[in-house]
């Protein structure tokens, strides 16, 4: 007998809900999974949690602007930029000269990266005078998304939290326009900032 994850084409999901399983301290429940003794619903692991921010990123996302990490959800108007997948593939950040951008928007991708300062200065370093960057992020409350933990295991790099990413714009000179710390329905925080 073959196993669905076994089909040619077969979803992602497959893969994962299978190891999932397999995992000790993962538990299957109506609706969603348990995790170290919290339920998170199913609607978190299908992907596509910039969804839940693009009302609020487009009141701040206007002009000319990419969605980096935008996976197979871009930013309705942004230009996607993604090394994995989707219509970002044929998008790199070398297309965009410096300070040419109104906006940087990117959803649920910092993380995923080991010197996340580094590449927060080049993220910045697109936007043109008075750019806004719009971070929406996992927030530090929801397990399923610690580094290590059974459902992303080393994908994610760190774990940022409001706090640090308000003193990461700080430091960089941006201004805080819009931000809720979380954590939302996704269980994400958010913030837009401009460099003038």
């Amino acid at each position: 007998m073959i196993s669905l994850e076994d089909y040619p084409n077969a979803p992602d999901f497959f893969h994962a809900y299978r190891y999932w399983l397999a995992q000790p301290d993962v538990e299957r429940a109506p609706g969603g999974w348990r995790y170290r003794g919290r339920f998170y619903p199913d609607y978190l692991f299908v992907g596509g949690a910039s969804f839940a921010i693009f009302r609020e990123a487009l009141k701040h996302c206007t002009g000319t602007g990419i969605d980096i990490g935008a996976g197979l959800w871009p930013l309705p108007g942004a230009t996607p930029v993604d090394l994995q997948r989707g219509p970002g593939r044929q998008h790199t950040l070398e297309d965009f000269a410096p300070r040419s951008l109104d906006f940087v928007f990117s959803s649920h991708c910092l993380e995923h990266i080991d010197d996340w300062n580094a590449a927060l200065d080049r993220w910045v370093g697109l936007l043109a005078p008075a750019g806004l960057l719009f971070l929406y992020l996992p927030h530090p409350d929801c397990e399923i998304w610690h580094p290590g933990s059974a459902f992303v295991g080393d994908g994610h790099k760190w774990k940022p939290t409001p706090e640090l990413l308000h003193d990461a714009i700080a430091r960089r000179g941006g201004r805080i326009v819009a931000a809720d710390d979380g954590p939302d329905a996704m269980h994400s925080f958010h913030l837009a900032a401009r460099f003038d």
